[in-house]
């Protein structure tokens, strides 16, 4: 019996592998960030049929958001060998991390209504 390709399966494994990537990269933040501001991973995006994986953060405050984006890009290859010893992720994926822009426009919202 042949198997029908099933688009969901494929969503679903993607949403998995998201949230291992996720997990590890938190653990990774915590132990090495020096805990001078709060970093929160808001997103994980991948492009179909990419193997880059944009990673958006929130930074508080907001005045430490180069430095944590320094420290994430500077350490990216410790994150991704970390990523390939703690998980079973088909292909390791290439990271990007940038701040999360929306997050930011939302608050400024919140704070005018």
């Amino acid at each position: 019996m042949k198997k029908i390709n099933n688009p969901r399966d494929k969503q679903v494994t993607r949403g998995r592998a998201e949230s291992v990537i996720r997990r590890v990269i938190d653990e990774y933040i915590s132990k090495n960030s020096g805990g001078q501001s709060l970093i929160t991973i808001t997103s994980i995006d991948q492009a179909d049929r990419s193997n880059n994986v944009t990673i958006r953060v929130s930074v508080l405050p907001e005045n430490q958001e180069n430095a944590v984006i320094d420290f994430l890009t500077r350490n990216v290859t410790d994150i991704r060998n970390d990523i390939k010893e703690k998980t079973r992720v088909g292909m390791l994926p290439f990271l990007s991390f940038e701040i999360d822009k929306g997050e930011k426009h939302r608050q400024e919202i919140f704070e005018i209504i």
